[in-house]
């Protein structure tokens, strides 16, 4: 008769399918302990600037966790910014395979790098994950590249590089984990 976690998860599965705000589901999480509900709002929020919060969802963030998103994504901004301004290519001492052709490769590279997905990463309104270049990449046509020059530089980005194209993701999860922390205490 008072067992109210069965009502709690109803509750809980039904709301899901109710379109409510972003700061509103973290709300509700904070409150019932719903550690589940954590993610997703706090990557709409990330995904979402600032100027577009409604004046609800300014009044209903508490200072902290408005903090932590503010500084999540001016990190995630940065990481953003470098990772769009250099490209990443091994440096010529690498010049592994043996490439006569090298620097007509390296020509290639870093202009599909710059008007293809450093055009994607800077979109103002298409968000473009980072964790996505690697595939982005395999898939882009690199006409008039040494085919192995690109199958070397995707593994090389994969093997060297990997950490820093992988670092929103990583800030997007510390944010996550942060928020989780402090719903918990």
């Amino acid at each position: 008769m008072w067992e109210i976690a069965p009502g709690v998860q109803f509750a809980a599965s039904e709301l899901l399918k109710a379109n409510l705000h972003p700061v509103h589901r973290l709300h509700l999480a904070q409150r019932y302990g719903l550690q589940d509900w954590i993610e997703i709002p706090i990557r709409m929020l990330l995904g979402t600037p600032l100027e577009c919060y409604t004046e609800e969802a300014q009044n209903n963030l508490d200072f902290q966790l408005y903090m932590l998103i503010a500084t999540t994504k001016e990190s995630i901004a940065k990481a953003r910014k470098v990772l769009a301004n250099h490209p990443p290519f091994p440096p010529y001492i690498d010049n592994t395979p043996f490439c006569p052709q090298h620097a007509a490769c390296k020509k290639v590279w870093i202009e599909k790098w710059f008007f293809t997905l450093g055009r994607r990463i800077h979109h103002p309104s298409e968000h473009f994950p980072l964790i996505l270049i690697p595939d982005a990449l395999k898939d882009m046509d690199h006409r008039g590249m040494n085919p192995e020059c690109k199958k070397y530089i995707l593994e090389w980005i994969d093997d060297k590089f990997l950490h820093l194209i992988r670092k929103e993701e990583d800030l997007i999860q510390e944010a996550v984990a942060t928020v989780h922390t402090m719903f918990v205490l």
